[in-house]
């Protein structure tokens, strides 16, 4: 059970640094604010990574870290658009379908098959999301599930669960080529300069605003190295799909300091939501 801990130090900091990455979009361009933490998490990640002994990286290194660098880069610029055009609790909980489509990519990269009881999770996670846009029953029984698509944020962030299906996918096989510790500060650098396309035309006019110091993005790459580098180490030690399924604990403690930092509205509905996703997504870990 020690990659349980890791993960749930995992969940624990993503939830966090999402507060953080949140605050920090009303003064700063999203993309920008993406760029500045995954510079800043790499950064750390390489300080974590120092003490490591000297790794051996396997031929399909370089190729799998550009892979995912530039699907790292896309899923942050997503990412940041997410978080600056919904409610914390209406976008964090889409990455509970994350493990859903892993369902379907780990099989194929991996070949990790999940057992059937994995339906139930599916149908859980499901249920969930519709929960989560109750309110919008009033424009009839489609309505909470039209509210997925409809609402910015949710939208964009369902597009970051699909493409992070496969990057965790990819992580998994990064770190058989080198190591815990090398491969996130690796990644991390990579998804970096995997944002600079995204920031294009843009740079000069998002310099001119970026405040004095940018602390509470520097803190969200804090945290995101301090939960990488528990991720990358508990990866080995199971299927991908369970440490996923921990992961994403950080949607109840996303909608729940959602609503304590944000004063985001309507906790009564979207707080049962989360919860039922997550546990929709702990069936499938379990059962799957």
């Amino acid at each position: 059970m020690h990659w349980f801990w890791l993960s749930l130090t995992t969940a624990a900091t993503q939830a966090v640094k999402d507060t953080f990455l949140k605050a920090a979009m009303g003064r700063t361009d999203p993309t920008l604010a993406m760029f500045l933490y995954s510079a800043g998490a790499a950064m750390f990640l390489w300080l974590f990574a120092a003490p490591s002994a000297e790794v051996v990286l396997a031929p399909s290194f370089w190729p799998l870290l550009a892979l995912g660098g530039a699907l790292g880069g896309l899923t942050y610029w997503l990412y940041g658009l997410a978080l600056s055009r919904g409610d914390l609790s209406l976008t964090l909980p889409m990455l509970a379908f994350t493990p859903l489509f892993l369902l379907i990519t780990s099989p194929i990269t991996l070949g990790e098959f999940p057992r059937p009881g994995g339906l139930a999770g599916i149908a859980l996670v499901v249920v969930g999301a519709y929960v989560l846009n109750l309110r919008e029953r009033r424009h009839g029984l489609l309505g909470p599930v039209r509210a997925l698509f409809t609402n910015a944020g949710s939208r964009l962030m369902l597009a970051v669960a699909v493409v992070w299906s496969i990057g965790a996918n990819i992580d998994k096989l990064g770190l058989q080529a080198s190591s815990p510790a090398l491969w996130g500060a690796s990644i991390y650098t990579a998804t970096a300069l995997g944002l600079l396309p995204f920031l294009g035309r843009t740079l000069k006019r998002t310099l001119a605003v970026l405040p004095s110091f940018p602390w509470a993005i520097l803190t969200a790459g804090f945290l995101e190295a301090v939960g990488l580098f528990c991720q990358m180490h508990a990866l080995p030690l199971t299927q991908v799909s369970y440490v996923i399924a921990v992961k994403r604990l950080s949607i109840i403690f996303g909608v729940l300091l959602g609503a304590a930092v944000f004063r985001e509205p309507d906790l009564g509905h979207r707080l049962p939501g989360a919860a039922v996703m997550v546990v929709g997504v702990f069936f499938i870990a379990v059962f799957g």
